[in-house]
């Protein structure tokens, strides 16, 4: 019997102002990111160093991981002139999402990309 924790979010632990503040917090994050690095078990993304963008990566991961047991999470900084790494790792499965969840993204920001150029 395996003790695995399945690889499915559960936004359902989020109340409606949870899931809005969730959703606020990672969309800072993702103007404040400067890169998405694939690793062995995961991926790595990259923010500026500022403090702000450390709590906000802090405060991102306490709500992340009540809704995806699944992934394991290192956080990574120094002094603020260096970047704020977030590692987000799991089983292949696991991997396997986040891949799926950054390529969807990417889609979609190509796209609306793509539309405001027409």
């Amino acid at each position: 019997m395996s003790n695995e924790i399945p690889v499915a979010c559960c936004h359902t632990v989020f109340t409606k102002q949870q899931r809005v503040e969730y959703k606020s917090i990672w969309g800072e994050l993702e103007t404040r990111r400067i890169g998405i690095l694939e690793i062995e078990k995961g991926y790595q993304y990259q923010f500026s160093g500022h403090s702000e963008t450390l709590r906000l990566v802090n405060e991102w991961v306490s709500m992340e991981r009540k809704c995806c047991p699944f992934l394991s999470f290192a956080v990574i900084a120094s002094n603020e002139e260096e970047p704020v790494f977030l590692q987000l790792t799991g089983n292949e499965e696991a991997k396997s999402f986040l891949r799926s969840d950054i390529n969807d993204k990417i889609e979609l920001i190509t796209t609306i990309n793509e539309e405001k150029n027409v």
